[in-house]
Parts: structure tokens; sequence; C-alpha cells
């Protein structure tokens, strides 16, 4: 491999260097032991593995293709500023056979417009062939039918993590049915919406059936639920339920008011993030708050 080169600053030619400059710059990376090997490349997310970094040299190959530990934490993102075309869900089939059973950690994001995304076939694979996953991230899945993702989740009964962000493709109520009874282990929950609606339909979205099915994770420590509709009556059943709860996040959650028995609830919370809340550290796209009440669905639910 070439050693790097330097330019001069202010200049456009390039720095002279010494032949011992140059040695110690060179490397041969396809000599790398393959336990050093596995530790660069699971830098990487799923996609640029696929892309790039499989294809380097015949070592970098032999270990995307037939070292399943690399593939224990699946992270299918797309690296910001890198503009290739993918079929999603093909990639992600790949990478899931690749881990020969042994994925523990699946993250999916999908967007419209850029390749093609996942869609119901994808998530009874990975329901089938990914049986110790502890970790399920999806964000923008918005082909999936809810029943399916309902269907796929409960078939981890290794559950720990959970996250549904900026879905719009149905009741989050029908994705959590039965999934506190299912995944027993659930300690980390995330639910997020792109932006809050001052508005609560009352005979679509069904909140209350949400709240009391994450009430019902006894276990749960941490919960994120920004931009969602959820009141202070819900949010009280979901304290009592959940009092193991240390990391709470309801910013953008503008129909909680924190009155004295709330604070007085939400004492025994770590951290505590409140609707008004600073949103620097977010992690996610999200829009201002919409007070026109003509525009409404259930999926925002």
């Amino acid at each position: 491999m070439a050693s790097i080169r330097p330019l001069l600053a202010g200049q456009g030619q390039p720095q002279r260097e010494s032949k011992g400059e140059e040695e110690e710059e060179t490397r041969d990376w396809a000599a790398l032991p393959m336990d050093a090997l596995l530790a660069v490349l699971g830098r990487l997310g799923g996609v640029d593995i696929l892309k790039g970094a499989g294809h380097v040299c015949r070592q970098w190959r032999r270990a995307t293709r037939e070292e399943p530990e690399l593939w224990r934490r699946i992270d299918m993102r797309r690296r910001a500023g890198l503009a290739y075309d993918v079929d999603l869900e093909a990639a992600a089939c790949a990478t899931v056979r690749r881990s020969a059973g042994r994925c523990e950690a699946f993250l999916a994001e999908d967007s419209a417009g850029a390749g093609l995304g996942y869609d119901d076939d994808f998530f009874l694979f990975l329901a089938d062939a990914a049986p110790m996953l502890k970790s399920l991230r999806l964000i923008s899945c918005n082909r999936v039918d809810p029943h399916m993702i309902n269907q796929t989740i409960r078939k981890f009964p290794l559950l720990e993590e959970l996250e549904l962000s900026l879905y719009h493709n149905g009741s989050i109520d029908d994705c959590l049915d039965g999934v506190s009874e299912a995944c027993p282990l659930m300690t980390r929950l995330r639910l997020n919406h792109d932006r809050f609606y001052y508005f609560r339909p009352i005979l679509i979205g069904g909140c209350e059936c949400k709240s009391l099915e994450i009430a019902r994770m006894h276990g749960l420590r941490s919960l994120q639920l920004f931009g969602n509709s959820i009141s202070n009556e819900e949010l009280a059943a979901i304290l009592d339920g959940c009092q193991q709860l240390q990391s709470l996040d309801i910013r953008h959650c503008f129909n909680v008011l924190m009155d004295d028995e709330m604070w007085s609830r939400c004492a025994t919370v770590n951290t505590l993030r409140l609707p008004e809340d600073s949103m620097e550290d977010y992690d996610l796209q999200y829009d201002s708050p919409v007070r026109d009440s003509v525009y409404y669905s259930d999926a925002m639910y």
C-alpha cells in the first residue's frame, strides 16, 4: 500500500520524505491477524462492508464471508455523504445469513427513494434466522405492516432493546401487542415520532392500550417517547408498572404537565428529559410541533 504524502501548507507540491519515513508509513493491511481485522471491520456498518471493505483483498473478503463473529451486531444504516444505491433487503439478508444464527443486534434504517427497502418477507426471514437477537432497532421502516413487526418481535424471547422510530405505516399499538409477555427481558424501549401533534383523536390510535402494554414491561430501565401524545394518566401508569426505570425521555410530549404529582412520581428516575428540554443530543430527524388538527393518522400514535 502506498505511503501517505501530505502536501506542504500553502503549496501544491508534495513534501519530500526520507526512505525511513516511507517504510514507517507503509502497512500491509492484508497481513493483519484475524482478531485485529475483525476489530477493524466491526467498526464499519453492514453496507460499508458489503460495498467496500469486503472487496479490499482475499483476506478481508474471507473474513466478511466466513467469520460469523463479525455479524453479531449488524448495522444497516448508510453513512452520511456516501451516495451509493443499495438493495437494502438483499444486503440485510446477506449479512444475517453470514451471522450463522449468532446475530444479537440488528439495526435497520429505511428511507424513501434510497434503494429498495425492507418488506414483510424480510422480517419473516429475520425472525427465523436470528434466534439469539437481543437488540432490534427499526427506523423509518414504513413499508412493513405493523402486524408483521409484531409477529417478528414476539419471536425474540431474548430481546432486551427495542426501537420503533419514525414509523408511519400503522398503529404502534399493533406493533407492541403482547410484546411484554413474549419478551420478558426487555430493558430499553424507544418509540419516537417525527413531531408532536396538538390533538388526540379519541377513536384513533389507542393510546391507553399502548401505555398499558409498556407498563407491563416491569424490567424496563430506559424509555424514550419523543413527540408522543401520552398524557399524565398514561405516564403515571407506566411509572407505576416500570418501577426499575432509570432513564425517561419525554421531550416534545407536550400533553404531559409536570405538576407536583408527576414530579413526585418521577423522583426515582435518575435521568429525566422533559417536554421543553434541549434537543441538542437527539440523534434522529424531527420537525416542529403541528397545531393543525385537520391532518391526523393512527400511525402517529
